[in-house]
This record gives C-alpha cells, sequence and structure tokens, in this order.
C-alpha cells in the first residue's frame, strides 16, 4: 500500500471510482446544475486524499476547547472557513439536519417500489452499486423498469439527488465500509428543493460532524466520520503565508 494513504485511523483514503464515472456521465448542464445545489463539495472527487496529514493533526486536537493546539498557538476550522471552501452560504440560513427514514419511505422519494429484500435499509444505509446501478447509465430506467414507480422523466431527476446522496455519504458525512447513510436523503432533498433551498445552508452540518469525528477518534472512535477531505484542505490551505480561504456572503 501506498505510505501516503496507510493509516491507523481508518477514513476515506480514496475516492470511488464508480463516483466519478457517475460525475462523467452527466451533460455540463447537469454537472452544473450539481454544482449549483453542492458547491465545489463535487471537486472532492479530483482529490488526492492525504490521510497522512490528517492524522499526524489529529495528534494536537484539543476536544474539550475543539481547537487545533501548537504550544501556545491555537486554531480551529470555522463556518466562514467551511463557507469559503465549499463555495456555500450559511449567513442566514437555517440548519439542515439529517433525519431517519423509513424504507418505503426512503425508497419512494427516489422513485423506487418497496424492497423488502434490502436489509441494509433497516440499518439506515444503502450502497453506491445500488444506486450507481439503477441511476448511473442512461439505460438504468429501462434495465430496472418493473423496479420504479415514477416516470423516466422524473427518473431523471432523481439521477441528480441519488448522485448527491452518494457523494455526500461517501466524501462528506462518510461511514465505515464505504456505507451511504440514508438519513442524508433528508438533506438532498432540502438542497433540490426549489424553495427551501434557497433558506437552508449544509455548512453547520459539515462543521459539526467534523468536530464531532475529531473528537470520538481522540476519544478511542475507530472510523473518522466527517469529512477528512475538507480537513486536509483547509489544513493545506494553513501551510500557505496567505490564506485563500474566503466566506461566502
Amino acid at each position: 500500500m501506498d505510505p501516503l494513504i496507510r493509516s491507523k485511523v481508518p477514513m476515506v483514503v480514496k475516492i470511488p471510482r464508480k463516483l466519478i464515472k457517475w460525475w462523467k456521465m452527466f451533460s455540463s448542464l447537469e454537472q452544473y446544475e450539481l454544482m449549483q445545489k453542492l458547491g465545489t463539495l463535487t471537486s472532492l472527487l479530483d482529490i488526492t486524499p492525504r490521510p497522512d496529514l490528517v492524522e499526524a493533526m489529529l495528534t494536537y486536537w484539543d476536544p474539550q476547547n475543539l481547537v487545533f493546539r501548537f504550544g501556545e498557538c491555537e486554531m480551529t476550522p470555522t463556518l466562514a472557513e467551511m463557507s469559503g471552501l465549499t463555495r456555500l452560504s450559511y449567513i442566514s440560513k437555517d440548519m439542515i439536519l439529517p433525519r431517519d427514514h423509513s424504507r418505503t419511505r426512503f425508497l419512494s422519494d427516489l422513485g423506487l417500489k418497496d424492497n423488502k429484500h434490502l436489509k441494509c435499509l433497516e440499518q439506515s444505509w444503502i450502497s453506491l452499486d445500488y444506486l450507481f446501478a439503477r441511476f448511473g447509465p442512461q439505460d438504468s430506467f429501462d434495465v430496472f423498469w418493473d423496479e420504479f414507480c415514477t416516470t423516466k422523466a422524473k427518473w431523471q431527476r432523481r439521477r441528480l439527488e441519488a448522485f448527491s446522496l452518494g457523494l455526500l455519504g461517501l466524501l462528506v458525512f462518510p461511514l465505515d465500509e464505504r456505507h451511504i447513510s440514508t438519513r442524508l436523503q433528508s438533506v438532498v432533498m432540502a438542497l433540490f428543493h426549489e424553495k427551501q433551498r434557497k433558506t437552508v445552508t449544509v455548512v453547520p452540518m459539515i462543521l459539526a460532524e467534523l468536530y464531532r469525528a475529531l473528537s470520538e477518534v481522540s476519544g478511542g472512535v475507530r472510523y473518522f466520520e466527517g469529512s477528512n477531505l475538507l480537513l486536509q484542505l483547509w489544513m493545506m490551505e494553513h501551510l500557505h503565508t496567505a490564506s485563500l480561504l474566503c466566506p461566502m456572503p
């Protein structure tokens, strides 16, 4: 294994090829729409993960004060910095909160019929393979037509939502074993809602989960469930004399 991706603390060490392939299947207009909803989170697909840097930083984390402490020097990720990194506004907006979904509700929101055989949904997760097979290739609707309870036109819209769920679940709010949390479906729906998306933001949730992951890993929790990729970007910015971070208005 490449020494750069060897880590004592499990975290995202490789961008799933299937997620990158899925992104490339969208038209330029669809990619633009996704960037309107997700900001530069789509750029995480192009990052080379450096878990060695993140792991080195973990030794300086003070979980009681939520800061990285270097002697008398302290620094910590802020809402303004996360906003600048993601190009997503947060000022005067409500925080999006994830919530539990029943199996039938989760599938219905994606335009899919109920499926009692999807036992993973009872544990509130879904796989990238499942989502990609049904919402990736352009012929997915025709291949899995008997699993859908929606029209092909609406399915085209669901493709963007399913991809967003995959990206958020794998790169921003990751779980162990590349499980995608179905609780993020409420986040995706809010971001894609025509009116609601103008009044909500995912930035506080990103920062809160990052703080939680840093503190839990320091306390012995095995998997880093925050976005180590965004933390990596934040750290790299602070290694430069002049930071490029620019908070959104």
